[in-house]
């Protein structure tokens, strides 16, 4: 009986490593960079992703053809929670091609939070790839993100 338990409980964690690979990779999720005590998180989606009262309170057009990048900006100080604090954030994004488009980022805030928002199109599926400078308020020098995204359209 010994050896058949070890045996079941090998088979269920085989199962379950395998289903961890069928999981989506966070690679689309939200994601961030640090610099010092200044980190930034970055995502981009499409905006028909959003749901309809998101898109409707931030008065963002649903639509697969339109992209959207959420910028936030944090300070860490150890010993203490994470303060979102403002900055100023520009951008551009360009397809593989290099066909570029800037990206004008507005502030949102809400519930003692503080977002930058900005939009794009997608125009075709592939790859797009972000430039993005964020500078802290209090900072002379922008912080670089960049990174990329692939978006398919139907």
């Amino acid at each position: 009986m010994r050896i058949a338990h070890k045996v079941a409980i090998a088979i269920v964690v085989i199962i379950v490593a395998l289903l961890a690979l069928l999981l989506p990779r966070s690679g689309h999720a939200d994601q961030t960079a640090t610099f010092g005590d200044i980190v930034i998180r970055y995502s981009a989606i499409s905006t028909d992703q959003l749901f309809a009262a998101v898109a409707t309170r931030y008065k963002i057009e649903r639509s697969p053809h339109n992209g959207m990048v959420n910028i936030t900006v944090e300070r860490r100080v150890a010993g203490a929670e994470a303060t979102m604090i403002p900055a100023v954030v520009t951008g551009k994004v360009a397809e593989l091609a290099g066909h570029a488009a800037p990206i004008r980022f507005h502030e949102s805030r809400d519930e003692g939070g503080i977002e930058y928002l900005g939009q794009f199109p997608i125009e075709a599926s592939g790859t797009y790839v972000f430039t993005i400078e964020v500078t802290p308020v209090g900072r002379d020098v922008p912080y670089p993100v960049k990174f990329n995204r692939d978006y398919v359209l139907d």
